[in-house]
């Protein structure tokens, strides 16, 4: 059960990646038109917009604590905040029928510039259809590439691409996606193009090989696919793994890349676009272990989107026509580290327990029933985080599986939560709940068109910062 794969090995892994990734990228600034300046001022070649799903801010605050701690380095993303001409915000994620956001509408707020009902994709609730960014962008011929750790027809990437009047109609939204032509799509959802598991039966990736595109179901495949040309890549039936539960696993290993590796098949391809690209970039899973009050998974994924957004910076470099966009759709469950007392409180050990998961707590629950054992529920957990756990803890975790815990506030009475509340004893990082909150969340941009965005900033007003820096003008009016 216990993997030989060590989290400070995991660390170190990320970190030679960031600083090893300049081969490919360095290419792909070769490969691409010689531009020496932007046009004119505000004016972008290309625009990264990276999104942390779900990130609280509590949520960057501990990845920065435990890279200072085991990596010996921070974030990326707070290294940001010493960059000179950097501009930091904070965001009103608001859709058009809550405080609290989903990621449709958030996405939709970006990719279109309106606010929408939570659940709906670039479709208005008086039923206007909306037109969202890539539209823009491949009228203008301007290259267009979207990658995330979900499915490749979630929600997040959704919101720049297409319009459907609900989120869960992925298997229409991959349709769309070969009708726009959008030329990198990577990320998981293998289900909504295979004829064998899509409703209506039609062999999508059969019509993308048609239409040029290369096709590509694993890493390996990945990693040879000819640089020219358009690419689908889908890595897994649903979601991606958990960058914990990939790490290790040397199956998923092989099977899947991770989310930097993506960033830079992406950015290598979209590079030698002679117009310049748009590329979206989402750490997805972030959001999905906040609703599960999962710890490890939380912590982990978001580790796993710094060293995506490291590839984004390698490749940004001493460029002045890239506009780098990084920030969060939403809080979720807002997660964060809790002081026990003392000198030093907590944080030490809570960072030492966290370097030694070897999986998230979805996957310790994907082996336990409710007539798992006691003695086989401490196994399961043990092995997994390497935390000694006292037997009132097994049997809360018992009583949850067999539906029997209680708690005051309902929505701690799931496995899932329960088991990230029993966590919560050993790492002190404790939840608010398990949903999306309407706290506002960071932004930080540098490049062309940065200047456009206030310190106080609402999700619908980056629509019109990207088409202004990609001088989109049938957008613009």
């Amino acid at each position: 059960m216990r993997s030989s794969l060590n989290r400070r090995d995991f660390l170190r892994t990320g970190l030679a990646g960031s600083v090893l990734l300049g081969s490919s990228v360095t290419a792909a600034r070769a490969a691409a038109p010689a531009r020496a300046t932007s046009p004119r001022a505000g004016q972008a070649r290309n625009v990264i917009f990276l999104v942390s799903d779900g990130m609280s801010m509590g949520t960057l605050a501990m990845a920065e604590r435990h890279l200072r701690m085991h990596a010996g380095r921070g974030s990326h993303w707070i290294g940001l905040y010493d960059r000179p001409g950097v501009r930091r915000a904070i965001m009103d994620t608001a859709s058009a029928s809550s405080l609290v956001t989903d990621s449709a509408a958030a996405s939709t707020a970006w990719g279109s510039g309106r606010r929408v009902n939570n659940g709906s994709i670039n479709v208005a609730a008086d039923g206007t259809v909306l037109t969202p960014i890539l539209h823009h962008v491949r009228e203008a011929g301007i290259g267009c590439g979207l990658v995330t750790t979900a499915t490749i027809t979630h929600a997040t990437p959704a919101g720049f691409a297409v319009r459907v009047p609900a989120r869960g109609e992925e298997g229409d939204i991959a349709a769309q996606y070969l009708d726009l032509g959008v030329d990198v799509l990577l990320g998981g959802g293998t289900s909504f193009f295979d004829a064998a598991t899509r409703k209506d039966g039609r062999d999508l990736f059969g019509d993308f090989v048609k239409a040029g595109y290369h096709v590509a179901r694993d890493a390996a495949r990945l990693a040879a696919v000819p640089s020219e040309g358009r690419l689908l890549g889908t890595f897994s039936s649903g979601q991606m793994p958990y960058a914990l539960d990939r790490a290790s696993d040397p199956r998923l290993t092989e099977k899947t890349p991770t989310l930097a590796n993506m960033a830079r098949v992406a950015l290598d391809r979209l590079a030698r676009h002679p117009h310049g690209f748009l590329l979206q970039i989402e750490g997805a899973r972030i959001d999905h272990a906040a609703h599960a009050n999962d710890v490890g998974g939380l912590l982990y994924d978001q580790l796993a989107f710094d060293e995506a957004l490291g590839v984004a910076l390698e490749f940004a470099g001493n460029r002045d026509d890239t506009l780098v966009i990084v920030t969060s759709d939403h809080g979720n469950a807002n997660p964060g580290l809790n002081s026990t007392g003392g000198p030093n409180g907590n944080t030490e050990t809570c960072f030492a327990r966290l370097a030694q998961f070897r999986h998230t707590n979805t996957w310790m629950l994907e082996g336990l029933s409710a007539e798992s054992r006691h003695g086989q529920i401490r196994e399961r957990l043990e092995g997994a985080t390497g935390i000694r756990f006292a037997n009132e803890e097994i049997e809360i975790v018992a009583r949850a599986l067999r539906n029997e815990h209680r708690e005051g506030y309902r929505v701690r009475n799931a496995p899932l939560v329960t088991l990230g509340q029993v966590m919560a004893n050993h790492t002190s990082v404790g939840w608010t709940g398990t949903a999306h909150t309407t706290d506002f969340t960071e932004l930080v941009a540098f490049g062309p068109g940065s200047e456009r965005i206030p310190p106080f900033v609402r999700n619908d007003a980056m629509f019109g910062v990207m088409a202004a820096a990609l001088d989109l003008k049938k957008a613009l009016a």
